[in-house]
């Protein structure tokens, strides 16, 4: 089923996103990098969106190479800043060169299936500069699914509503979704997403070669597990 919200309606994921704390999450990647004595600027942006943490780092002064598997959230990324934008997704990577930064946040490595997450970890891996960070979040799924919620908010064209549930589906879940856009429209999504544990993940970044850090958050009200990584 077609993800219609990330391909025909990045302004509405803009608009249902917009209470998200962009600036929280960007500046907790510039302390971790500070705090590494990280020296470069190449970031890469894995997962970007309609790219409102990519113009934080921008303008923050890295030079940011990001993806996003969507065409319809880079069309709008393009729009609020210059910087290297591809359509790639993971594992696939073909983006070359050492990165000294390299970021996946709010849940990127949930949209991997379980068997693709070693070959996306060890992607990355690869790219990572000698004395680079990796910094990317797990999101806290409920692996049982959960109840139907309800969101209504507003746009400068008018109102919205989305209808969302996670559905468990043979170990992962099924994001399901129906949306009325403010001129009426509505449509239906469908996204897999998989509850991965946190020592999954602690297992594959080991076997890569890297240490692993983890951070209950990037900040205040933020229940997702953070992974800070570096070279072992």
């Amino acid at each position: 089923m077609p993800e219609r919200l990330y391909t025909d309606h990045p302004e509405l994921y803009d608009a249902i996103q917009s209470e998200w704390d962009y600036d929280r999450d960007v500046s907790f990647v510039t302390d971790v990098i500070d705090r590494f004595d990280v020296d470069g600027e190449r970031l890469l942006e894995i997962g970007c969106g309609t790219g409102e943490h990519t113009r934080r780092f921008a303008a923050a002064g890295f030079d940011v190479t990001a993806i996003d598997k969507y065409d319809g959230m880079l069309k709008l990324a393009r729009e609020k800043c210059e910087v290297d934008f591809r359509q790639e997704t993971l594992p696939d990577l073909t983006v070359d060169g050492a990165f000294d930064a390299i970021v996946m946040i709010r849940g990127v490595v949930n949209h991997l299936v379980p068997d693709d997450l070693q070959p996306a970890i060890d992607a990355i891996e690869t790219r990572l500069a000698s004395d680079g960070i990796l910094v990317f979040d797990n999101s806290p799924l409920p692996p049982d699914g959960n109840h139907p919620a309800l969101d209504v908010g507003t746009t400068e064209h008018g109102d919205y509503a989305r209808l969302s549930q996670h559905v468990a589906c043979d170990g992962r879940l099924d994001w399901r979704s129906m949306t009325v856009t403010p001129d009426g429209e509505f449509f239906v999504d469908s996204r897999p997403m998989t509850p991965f544990e946190d020592a999954t993940i602690a297992e594959a970044l080991r076997e890569a070669g890297l240490t692993v850090e983890t951070v209950g958050g990037y900040g205040p009200e933020d229940d997702r597990t953070v992974f800070v990584c570096t070279r072992a």
